[in-house]
């Protein structure tokens, strides 16, 4: 009796973990598709905002960084509702904010910024917001960090 319990229990185990990494995948397939309703229901239903997913043999993607990199605003505002780390760093050293700034999104970069993401962040190897920012070109969000700058400084 108590082996086929702990086998009925392993059974579980195994199909709840399953349920849940399938969850988790099938949010950052959402948010690759742009799919902001599906995006909401799956993390209304248990999907979790802060899973990594693992691409390829060594790099690793947050949904925030997916949703940052396909542009789409109203997914973001739907992950930071929930908890997530807003600086996690993905395989090349790089944050949320780091690639926001790279695309020369102003609004994203204001909201990364105001749910906590670290206007000093860098990968390590001189890359930082800034310099991302003028990889962008986009010289309003130029301006726009080098006045956060400051404002740390002081």
């Amino acid at each position: 009796m108590k082996k086929a319990l702990l086998t009925l229990f392993a059974v579980f185990s195994i199909f709840f973990l399953a349920s849940a990494q399938n969850k988790n995948d099938e949010l950052y397939f959402a948010i690759t598709k742009n799919n902001t309703e599906k995006t909401a229901a799956l993390l209304k239903n248990g999907a979790k905002a802060s899973y990594i997913k693992s691409v390829g043999a060594w790099m690793k993607v947050s949904m925030l960084i997916s949703a940052v990199n396909n542009k789409n605003i109203d997914i973001v505002k739907l992950l930071l509702e929930y908890k997530l780390d807003v600086n996690w760093k993905d395989g090349f050293n790089t944050t949320a904010l780091m690639y926001a700034a790279a695309k020369g999104n102003q609004d994203m970069v204001d909201l990364l910024l105001n749910n906590g993401a670290d206007i000093n962040a860098n990968d390590g190897t001189g890359n930082t917001v800034l310099t991302a920012a003028k990889e962008s070109k986009n010289s309003d969000l130029i301006k726009y960090i080098e006045d956060k700058l400051k404002e740390k400084i002081k």
